[in-house]
C-alpha cells in the first residue's frame, strides 16, 4: 500500500516515546510523524533530535491547544496520554475530521468509550485501539480453535495471570497512577485492560458477573492491586478471571474446557487435548469413569515474540488509507467491551452484588464518582 498518514503524537511518556522511535526510524512503512506535543521544557532535546532518514523532523507544539489551532500538517492523531485525557483529546481531533489511535484504554467508564465511538462514526473517521495482544500468535492460534469448534461446546474458562508484577516506585512514579481520580482505578484498568481485552475476544461477553477485589492489597491506596471475576455466560458456561500485580512470579494461565477437548496456555506451551465427544460418552458408555475414552495431546511451543507494536500502527495506516475501519486489529468500538468488564468489576466489588450486563453506564458514573470523592484527602 502506497502513502503515508501524517501523524501527530499526544504523550510522550514511555509509550509515547516508543512510538515516536518506531516510526521515524522506519519501522511503520505508512505513517509518518509530522507533529509531537512537548509540555515538558525537559523533553525538548529529546523531539528536537527525532527526524526520519530523510531528515524529515515532526513540528513542536507546546500544548495540545497549539496542535488543534494548527490541523493542516496531519491527518491522525496517536493519544498516548493518562487515561482520562483519551475522550477529550478523541473527540477533539474528531471534530477536526482527524482519525484517531487510542492507547489503552479509552478513557476510564462505559460513557466515555461509547461517547468515543459515537464521536468517530459521526465524524467518519478511523478509530482505532493498541490492543496489540491480539496480533501474538498464541491467541490467534485460540480463536482459531475456538472459531473452528474443535473444543466442541464450551463449558467453563479460568484465567490467572501475575505477569504484571508492579512496586511502590512504580505506583509513585506518576502523581496520576493507581487513583481513582487520576488512572480511575488500579491493576484492572491498566494492566488488564490488555488481558480482559483478549478475554471478550476470545469469550465474547457474560451475561452476568461478580468481581472479589481486595483494594490496596499490596499497597497503601484505595484502587485494586489484585482481582478474582467469576462470570457466569449462556448456557450455564462459568469463567474465572483472576489478575495481580503483587505476586513475585511471572505465570499467564489460561485454561479452557469443552465437550471434545481441553486447552491450556501456560505462559507460550500450548497443551491441546483432545477426546471423545465427553456430553456423548456419558450418556451411552456402560462404564463408571473414563475407562473407555480415548484422548490425545498436542503441545505447541511459541517462540517468544517482541511486541507487536510497529505491526498495529501500520495496522491502522493501512486502515486509514483504504478509508476502512473494517481492517482494524481492534476498532475503537472494542474498547467499550473490556471497559465494560472493569466497571461492572469494580461496581460489583463496591456493592459485594452480581451484576448482570450490560450495566448503566449512568449508575457506574454515579458509584465512580462517590469512590472519587473518598480518595480525596480534606485540607487541613
Amino acid at each position: 500500500m502506497e502513502g503515508k498518514v501524517r501523524t501527530a503524537l499526544i504523550g510522550i511518556g514511555v509509550m509515547g516515546k516508543k512510538y515516536a522511535e518506531m516510526i521515524v526510524g522506519g519501522k511503520v512503512e505508512n505513517l509518518s510523524l509530522t507533529a509531537v506535543v512537548v509540555r515538558r521544557s525537559q523533553m525538548l532535546e529529546w523531539a528536537e533530535n527525532l527526524a526520519d532518514s530523510e531528515g524529515n523532523r515532526p513540528r513542536i507544539y507546546r500544548d495540545t491547544e497549539e496542535l488543534f489551532a494548527d490541523p493542516d500538517g496531519y491527518d491522525a492523531v496517536l493519544i498516548v496520554t493518562p487515561h482520562k485525557t483519551h475522550p477529550e483529546f478523541a473527540a477533539r481531533a474528531f471534530e477536526l475530521g482527524k482519525h484517531v489511535l487510542c492507547d489503552k484504554p479509552a478513557g476510564t467508564t462505559i460513557g466515555q468509550a461509547l461517547r468515543m465511538t459515537a464521536d468517530s462514526e459521526a465524524a467518519g473517521m478511523v478509530y482505532g485501539m493498541v490492543f496489540h495482544q491480539r496480533l501474538y500468535a498464541k491467541y490467534r492460534r485460540i480463536k482459531e480453535i475456538l472459531k473452528q469448534g474443535e473444543l466442541g461446546t464450551i463449558s467453563r474458562m479460568m484465567l490467572v495471570n501475575s505477569r504484571y508484577f508492579r512496586t511502590h516506585s512504580y505506583h509513585c512514579s506518576g502523581s496520576w497512577r493507581s487513583s481513582w481520580n487520576g488512572e480511575g482505578g488500579g491493576a484492572l484498568i491498566n494492566q488488564g485492560a490488555h488481558i480482559l481485552d483478549i478475554w471478550q475476544w476470545l469469550f465474547g461477553m457474560p451475561e452476568k458477573l461478580y468481581a472479589d477485589i481486595p483494594f490496596g492489597k499490596y499497597n497503601d491506596f484505595l484502587v485494586d492491586d489484585e482481582a478474582t471475576i467469576h462470570m457466569r455466560y449462556p448456557g450455564n458456561v462459568t469463567a474465572v478471571f483472576m489478575l495481580t500485580t503483587g505476586e513475585a512470579v511471572w505465570e499467564e494461565r489460561l485454561e479452557i474446557v469443552g465437550s471434545k477437548g481441553k486447552l491450556l496456555l501456560e505462559n507460550d506451551t500450548l497443551r491441546i487435548q483432545r477426546y471423545d465427544d465427553s456430553n456423548e460418552y456419558m450418556r451411552i458408555r456402560q462404564v463408571t469413569s473414563r475407562e473407555e475414552m480415548r484422548i490425545e495431546e498436542e503441545i505447541i511451543e511459541f517462540p517468544r515474540e517482541a511486541e507487536p507494536y510497529p505491526q498495529m500502527l501500520q495496522n491502522f495506516a493501512e486502515s486509514v488509507l483504504a478509508g476502512d475501519a473494517r481492517r482494524l486489529v481492534a476498532p475503537g468500538s472494542s474498547a467499550v467491551f473490556q471497559l465494560m468488564l472493569t466497571n461492572a468489576a469494580y461496581y460489583s466489588a463496591w456493592t459485594g452484588q452480581p451484576v448482570e450486563l450490560p450495566l448503566d453506564p449512568a449508575v457506574y458514573e454515579e458509584a465512580f464518582r462517590k469512590q472519587c470523592q473518598r480518595e480525596v484527602k480534606p485540607e487541613a
